[in-house]
């Protein structure tokens, strides 16, 4: 069982499939921003909305927005009105997470705007919600083998389209993600 939340922080997970069907989380990639005591907090970054970005951000009244490109992702089912952005380390913000040498996480509006003006990092997905477990919530779902968890890939994040993303980490794991039973047992 993971107790360091080194081991879980910056890491990607996938929802185990199972007999039971379909789940909220069925064929999401969660990239895990925080894991501690407190509990654990991460951003699905495969699912985008039918939501442009330009709508969103004129919606918060950013009036400045004609450089801002991209789709809004469904972050996950807590507090979906927050707006949460995984990016690049290249840019942060006061409060900004440093996840790992490569992804950081804001929540700043200063972040939200720059991206509207088109100054925002070089690779971001802005989500609205988050995934979120209580203490020791998700260290249980992992030893019950609910979540299969694979290394930080800032690429397959950031660079790859979110319809391509399970059939590319497939491909670099070596085996269909997708095929895995939770009850493969654990090591």
């Amino acid at each position: 069982m993971w107790t360091d939340e080194d081991k879980i922080k910056g890491k990607i997970l996938f929802f185990s499939p199972n007999e039971e069907g379909t789940s909220y989380f069925t064929d999401s990639l969660i990239y895990i921003c925080d894991h501690n005591e407190q509990g654990s907090l991460g951003l699905i970054f495969n699912r985008p909305l039918e939501l442009d970005l330009k709508e969103l951000l004129r919606g918060l009244k950013i009036s400045e927005v004609d450089n801002a490109k991209g789709n809004v992702f469904l972050g996950g089912p807590v507090n979906p009105g927050a707006i949460f952005i995984l990016h690049s380390s290249d840019k942060c913000w006061k409060g900004t997470l440093k996840v790992s040498e490569n992804v950081y996480m804001s929540t700043d509006f200063e972040a939200i705007e720059d991206i509207a003006r088109g100054d925002g990092p070089e690779n971001f997905r802005l989500t609205l919600g988050y995934t979120g477990w209580g203490p020791g919530q998700l260290n249980a779902e992992i030893s019950d083998n609910a979540w299969i968890s694979f290394d930080e890939n800032s690429n397959l994040i950031f660079k790859i389209n979110p319809s391509d993303q399970i059939n590319e980490i497939s491909k670099i794991v070596g085996y269909d993600i997708r095929m895995i039973s939770p009850n493969f047992g654990n090591a």
